[in-house]
């Protein structure tokens, strides 16, 4: 009997590969595309390497390969995959054959009730990260995780880490004219001046919980 382990830290980046080498693909954001997924879900399965399941029986019963093989490596694909596609499961990036995975440590934290609790260090691709991005930690809380980055050179939409009233949370900023803010947070909002709150970081990156 063969066990299968489901789950964070159980293969599913080589997993994954081989879904993109029975697909023909040539990039993850191929198989996201087909897969119907957005960018930060793969990312965040590739980054958790989590056994993509659910991926793997839409592929099985798609393309006809072994599920076996989709889900160990094991056995035969039991479809027409090249040589070069062979090689290329092994990698770390399809698109990137020779490029090993550059690995960048970040403090990791809890965003707990308005405060921020050290959670140790994290161990990001810096293909998740924008060029010459620094300063950055990762943030997680009940349902999402975020990279933060504390270089703010402007204030301007999107999604950052701010206190109000020494109340840590996230909130989805959208600037108006004469420094005014629309500040939203979950189903409320309110506007305020830039003044009446402290700017922490800004979210360069959000992963979603399923």
């Amino acid at each position: 009997m063969i066990h299968i382990k489901a789950g964070e830290n159980t293969g599913g980046r080589e997993a994954i590969h081989r879904l993109i080498a029975a697909y023909n693909f040539r990039s993850r954001q191929q198989l996201c595309d087909h897969l119907g997924v957005n960018k930060s879900t793969m990312a965040n399965r590739y980054l958790r390497d989590s056994f993509p399941a659910e991926w793997i029986i839409q592929c099985a019963l798609e393309t006809s390969a072994s599920l076996l093989w989709l889900a160990t490596g094991e056995g035969n694909p039991e479809i027409k995959i090249s040589q070069k596609q062979i090689n290329q499961i092994s990698n770390v990036d399809i698109e990137k054959q020779n490029s090993p995975i550059n690995f960048t440590k970040v403090d990791k934290s809890t965003l707990i009730s308005g405060k921020l609790f050290s959670d140790g260090i994290a161990a990001l691709d810096c293909s998740l990260l924008p060029q010459h991005t620094k300063g950055v930690s990762l943030l997680h809380t009940d349902t999402e995780s975020y990279i933060i980055s504390q270089a703010i050179e402007t204030i301007s939409n999107g999604y950052f880490l701010v206190s109000i009233d020494e109340v840590l949370s996230i909130v989805k900023i959208t600037r108006l004219p004469k420094n005014r803010l629309i500040i939203e947070q979950n189903k409320t909002s309110f506007e305020c001046d830039l003044d009446d709150i402290e700017i922490k970081g800004r979210a360069i990156k959000v992963f979603k919980s399923l």
